[in-house]
């Protein structure tokens, strides 16, 4: 069941002479309230007596709580002050959870207007759901590669995230068939990050992805699949089936720390002479995994040099922390992992936070001087340690990961 909200509305009005009055009426008579649990709208159903109907004013009081049976038993009429008003029908009385297992909140909203001596009538409205539904699954070429416990993190809110159980017992494999129920904001740009923890091949594996453009009424159907890329290596990807237009999106996983299962025997030795370190002239620190970063706004040198004598293919960055409030800000700017030489529109807010070089002018350089100072400010929102992995690989395909600590202290 997937969300956005579909409304079906006829109006009419009756014009009845009542001009010293500054009120009119609204007419529940003939008022029809369908649902519709499909995702797109085909033959909707009487809705259930028991949906709740609210009438807001146009400051957002409420003017009127019942229920669909009262109002259909009664098919009276409302007297109202003249103005603009809202009509909102949910299966529940309670607002939308943020995150919850099994719990489908449906309902529909619709604004009408009440004129001065004249009678307005609601004709029908098909309710649908109101959130987008999240469920997940693998095939069976991942579960085979997996030896212990994990679970699947999905996250629309940073402060309601839903884990999906993996559980492994007698050398099998089993997860849950759960559905997450996720609000999602009214003014859109929303994004549903997803996380994978688990021991897969007999080692700790952390997988990353991020979906953007999640909407109500919207069912994203997780599958982790094991793929196998262009150089012939074993690595994860997740599919995403919205069921919305039938369109099945591939997107690839991040995995962390390791981006692929197994060892190459093909892959360069070495590390190709990768390294960072601090600036020559930069004097303030010795410790590239103990940054500690100054109170306030100024005062913080901090500047490196990669140096990667192969010329870069390839820079990432994984960024993990102490903080959640670091973490899910991240999370919802694109994910934890950036590409500095692609990286993804909406991690530009990333970028003001931590002012790593990026752009497609990067590929093939062998010097780059990082000035990291103007993270001072910014990062001191968030204590904690943060832990900036550098993930770089060269144009002959030697790698090297180095991690960057910056220390924020309460």
């Amino acid at each position: 069941m997937s969300a956005i909200l579909m409304v079906s509305m006829a109006s009419c009005k009756k014009y009845e002479r009542n001009v010293r009055s500054a009120e009119g009426v609204l007419s529940l008579e003939g008022f029809e309230l369908q649902w519709d649990e499909t995702l797109l709208t085909k033959a909707a159903t009487a809705a259930p007596g028991t949906y709740s109907i609210f009438i807001k004013n146009a400051s957002g009081a409420s003017v009127l709580e019942t229920t669909y049976a009262q109002i259909k038993s009664a098919g009276g009429k409302v007297t109202l002050p003249a103005g603009d008003y809202t009509l909102e029908a949910r299966s529940t009385a309670e607002e939308v959870p943020v995150a919850e297992f099994d719990k489908p909140v449906y309902g529909v909203k619709e604004s009408f207007s009440i004129t001065a001596g004249e009678t307005t009538s609601l004709g029908s409205l098909v309710c649908t759901l109101l959130q987008v539904k999240a469920t997940v699954s693998y095939d069976d070429a991942f579960l085979a590669m997996v030896t212990g416990n994990g679970k699947a993190t999905v996250t629309v809110n940073p402060a309601a995230p839903l884990d999906f159980d993996l559980s492994y017992s007698g050398g099998r494999a089993t997860y849950t068939d759960k559905a997450g129920y996720y609000a999602v904001n009214e003014s859109g740009n929303t994004t549903m990050n997803i996380v994978f923890s688990g021991s897969i091949s007999g080692k700790s594996q952390k997988m990353v992805a991020n979906l953007t453009g999640i909407q109500a009424r919207q069912w994203r159907q997780i599958k982790f699949v094991k793929k196998t890329d262009e150089e012939g290596n074993a690595t994860f990807a997740v599919e995403i089936n919205s069921f919305v237009d039938d369109e099945e999106l591939l997107v690839t996983m991040e995995v962390v720390p390791e981006s692929v299962i197994g060892d190459d025997p093909k892959a360069p030795k070495g590390d190709g002479g990768i390294r960072i370190d601090f600036a020559e002239d930069c004097t303030m620190y010795n410790d590239l995994n103990n940054i500690v970063v100054p109170a306030g706004a100024t005062g913080m040198d901090l500047r490196v040099v990669v140096t990667v004598p192969g010329g870069i293919k390839k820079f990432q960055v994984q960024m993990a922390s102490t903080s959640d409030a670091f973490l899910a800000s991240v999370a919802l700017a694109g994910g934890t992992t950036l590409d500095l030489i692609n990286p993804a529109p909406e991690q530009d807010i990333v970028f003001q936070i931590v002012p790593f070089p990026h752009g497609s002018d990067l590929a093939g350089q062998t010097l780059l001087q990082f000035d990291l100072s103007g993270a001072q400010e910014p990062i001191n929102a968030f204590p904690g340690r943060h832990t900036f992995t550098m993930e770089v690989t060269d144009m002959a395909g030697c790698k090297n990961s180095i991690p960057v600590t910056l220390v924020v202290n309460e």
